[in-house]
């Protein structure tokens, strides 16, 4: 019984994905930044005077693109701080927190205290002066940097 044509194209198209495969599995996995980068520090860390333990947080250039850090200024609603319900984190005993812009690129934690949250606001007693920027995007690699807790792959 001969080969239908459709047998032969499932064939060759079977035999290019398992050169592909190959391809791939040939190179590896590898990271950006090779082995012979030394010194290469994404983030760095800074502890804050009297603060019982916070660190400053500064990300590279490169290491800010990459989280695609975003920050908001702290705004006003009836006389309170507001910020976006992004930038709320809540610490492992239910402390909540943001982070503020000290600097182009660093970061300090500084504890908040909300009233209410309406939607994608968080109406705050306690928080940020206005006008404050705070992280809205890439929060918990700002806390895990913070923390000193790296990634695997």
């Amino acid at each position: 019984m001969p080969a239908r044509r459709g047998s032969s194209r499932r064939r060759w198209l079977a035999a290019l994905a398992l050169l592909a495969l190959a391809a791939i599995a040939a190179t590896g996995c590898s990271e950006v930044e090779s082995e012979e980068a030394t010194g290469y520090e994404p983030v760095s860390l800074q502890p804050v005077a009297g603060s019982g333990g916070k660190q400053q947080v500064t990300f590279s250039e490169e290491a800010a693109e990459r989280t695609g850090l975003e920050t908001a200024l702290v705004g006003n609603a009836e006389g309170n701080a507001v910020v976006p319900y992004a930038s709320l984190l809540y610490g492992p005993t239910g402390e909540t927190f943001v982070y503020t812009q000290t600097e182009p690129l660093s970061y300090v934690r500084e504890d908040v205290k909300v009233d209410r949250i309406d939607g994608d606001r968080v109406v705050l007693s306690v928080g940020p002066a206005r006008g404050t920027e705070v992280v809205t995007i890439g929060v918990a690699e700002v806390y895990g940097a913070e923390l000193e807790i790296a990634g695997d792959h």
